[in-house]
């Protein structure tokens, strides 16, 4: 006699993906019901780029870094996500350089110095998980650093990427090779409270927000980029902001511009 045969059930599991866009504020995500690990992604902000001392100085502010891995959850629980904002830049090269600090992007920019200021640096993008403390930071990508203004149309100053493991420092430039950038920001260098430091002098722009926040460097030079974290994340993969990576919009582009961006799936 044949013996009789059960047929499993199967348990569908909910699926999805919220995109968070940058606010200027902590947003959250709930956990859904039945999901126990979510995806994330996360894009720094680009630090603030354009203006001039003359005519021929324009900088570019580093673009942002990204990041991507799987967070153990419980459903119901709350995940924080923060989307760093562009450093603040000059509408175009046209513009000539306020004696106005510029301000930094949103977690963690820092500010452009007070004379002649350079661009503010990026603020980070992160995902918090278990509370809103620095401490809590699951995975982050840093921001770039913001521009400053050594150099000629040829040897620009720019700011320095955010990480990836590491934010970028740019090299000196030629012209003024006694005047050093802003230093990027490491797994253990930097600021440790994630906030990038403020351009002190003349020309100088603000380093990038991340896991340590990047430099400012001397008279005339780029901020340097932020660092990134998965350090709380499983199958993890962070890529600095002067490199290839995914683009949200399909395929790949060197380094995210502008505001950061944050997508959770599940």
């Amino acid at each position: 006699m044949a013996l009789p045969t059960f047929q499993g059930t199967q348990i569908a599991r909910p699926s999805g993906s919220q995109t968070f866009s940058y606010t200027g504020s902590q947003q959250t995500f709930t956990v859904p019901a039945g999901v126990s690990t979510i995806t994330i992604k996360v894009w720094g902000s680009q630090g603030g780029s354009g203006g001039k001392y003359s005519s021929s100085y324009c900088g570019t502010g580093g673009k942002g870094g990204y990041a991507t891995g799987t967070l153990s959850v419980t459903a119901g629980n709350s995940v924080y996500v923060y989307v760093g904002g562009q450093g603040t830049s000059y509408s175009s090269c046209s513009d000539v350089m306020s004696e106005n600090s510029l301000a930094g992007g949103w977690n963690g920019g820092g500010d452009g110095d007070n004379s002649y200021s350079g661009g503010g640096g990026g603020g980070a993008s992160d995902v918090r998980y278990g509370g809103t403390a620095l401490n809590n930071r699951a995975i982050v990508a840093g921001g770039g650093g913001g521009h400053g203004n050594a150099g000629t149309a040829t040897q620009l100053s720019n700011g320095g990427a955010g990480g990836g493991a590491s934010g970028q420092t740019m090299a000196n430039s030629t012209q003024y090779s006694n005047r050093t950038p802003g230093t990027g920001a490491t797994q253990s260098s930097g600021n440790s409270d994630g906030a990038g430091s403020e351009g002190i002098q003349n020309l100088t722009g603000g380093g990038g927000g991340g896991y340590y926040g990047g430099g400012a460097g001397a008279n005339s030079t780029g901020g340097g980029g932020g660092s990134g974290y998965i350090g709380g994340v499983s199958s993890a993969e962070t890529i600095a902001g002067n490199a290839t990576m995914p683009d949200p919009d399909d395929g790949t582009m060197t380094g995210r511009a502008g505001n950061g961006l944050v997508i959770i799936s599940w």
